[in-house]
C-alpha cells in the first residue's frame, strides 16, 4: 500500500570488547621511622600581672593631659567617671572675715548645678571637664601633688564651700558628699569635690578606693583619706 511506512533496516547484534587484564597490584612495605623524641621545655620569665600601672600604664604628663578630649579619654580606658560639683581653691577671705570671724564669717555656698563638672580618673591624673563633649580638660590634677580627705558636714573646713545647702540652713544636704584635695606643700584646699549620692551611694567609696590605689602606684607615699564615721585610723585634718 502506498501509505505504509518502510520496514526498519536490519542491524548487527551489539558486541562488547573484552576487558584487558591488568598487572597484579603490589603494596610497598612501610618503612621504619625513628623513635619520637620530645625536646625539654625552655624556661621562661615569670608572667607579670597586667594591673601594674607603673609597667603597663605610664604616668600622664600635664602636656599630654591638656590635649585629651572626653571622647579620646573614654576610648583609651578610664578607671573612674562621675559628675561632681568641683571648685578650684578655697573661700577667699577679706580682712573682716579673716580678723572678725565671729561677726562676718558665715559659710559660703554655691548651687550644685552652678559648679557641675565631669570628672575622670586615669592613671596618675584627675581630669575635669566642663562638658561631656569638651575637647580638652578644664584642668588636670596630678594625684601625687595632693592629699584627699572626706569632709565632716557637721564640722566643715572654714575655707570650703557648702554645696546646695538644706532649706533655711547653711548645712550640706544629706546626699551631698564632699572631699577636699589639699596641696601637699601648702596644705591649703586645692580642689573641692562634691558628689550628689542620691542615685548612687557608692560614689564616695569608689572615688576614695581608686584615689588611694593610684596614689600608692604613682606617688611616693600612700595618701590617707579620712572617712567620716569610720573606725579606721586616719590622720587628723590639718588646719588651713
Amino acid at each position: 500500500m502506498e501509505h505504509l511506512a518502510a520496514p526498519a533496516p536490519e542491524v548487527e547484534a551489539a558486541k562488547a570488547d573484552r576487558a584487558m587484564s591488568s598487572a597484579s597490584l603490589t603494596v610497598a612495605p612501610v618503612a621504619p621511622c625513628e623513635d619520637a623524641t620530645a625536646e625539654s621545655v625552655r624556661s621562661v620569665e615569670p608572667a607579670m600581672t597586667v594591673d601594674d600601672p607603673k609597667k603597663f600604664s605610664p604616668p600622664i604628663t600635664k602636656e599630654e593631659a591638656s590635649h585629651l578630649s572626653v571622647k579620646v579619654l573614654r576610648g583609651s580606658g578610664i578607671e573612674f567617671e562621675a559628675k561632681a560639683a568641683i571648685i578650684q581653691g578655697g573661700v577667699k577671705k577679706d580682712i573682716f572675715r579673716k580678723y572678725l570671724p565671729a561677726i562676718f564669717d558665715e559659710r559660703d555656698f554655691v548651687s550644685y548645678g552652678e559648679v557641675l563638672r565631669y570628672m575622670f580618673i586615669k592613671n596618675n591624673c584627675i581630669l575635669v571637664y566642663t562638658e561631656e563633649t569638651s575637647p580638652s580638660p578644664l584642668y588636670a590634677v596630678q594625684i601625687s601633688d595632693v592629699t584627699m580627705e572626706q569632709e565632716d558636714p557637721k564640722k566643715p573646713d572654714k575655707n570650703s564651700f557648702t554645696v546646695s545647702p538644706r532649706a533655711s540652713t547653711n548645712e550640706a544636704s544629706a546626699n551631698m558628699l564632699t572631699f577636699l584635695l589639699r596641696d601637699k606643700v601648702t596644705r591649703k584646699i586645692a580642689y573641692q569635690v562634691t558628689f550628689d549620692t542620691t542615685s548612687d551611694k557608692s560614689l564616695g567609696k569608689m572615688f576614695m578606693d581608686i584615689f588611694q590605689r593610684n596614689a600608692k602606684q604613682y606617688g611616693d607615699e600612700v595618701i590617707t583619706a579620712s572617712v567620716v564615721g569610720s573606725n579606721s585610723k586616719t590622720a587628723k585634718n590639718p588646719k588651713s
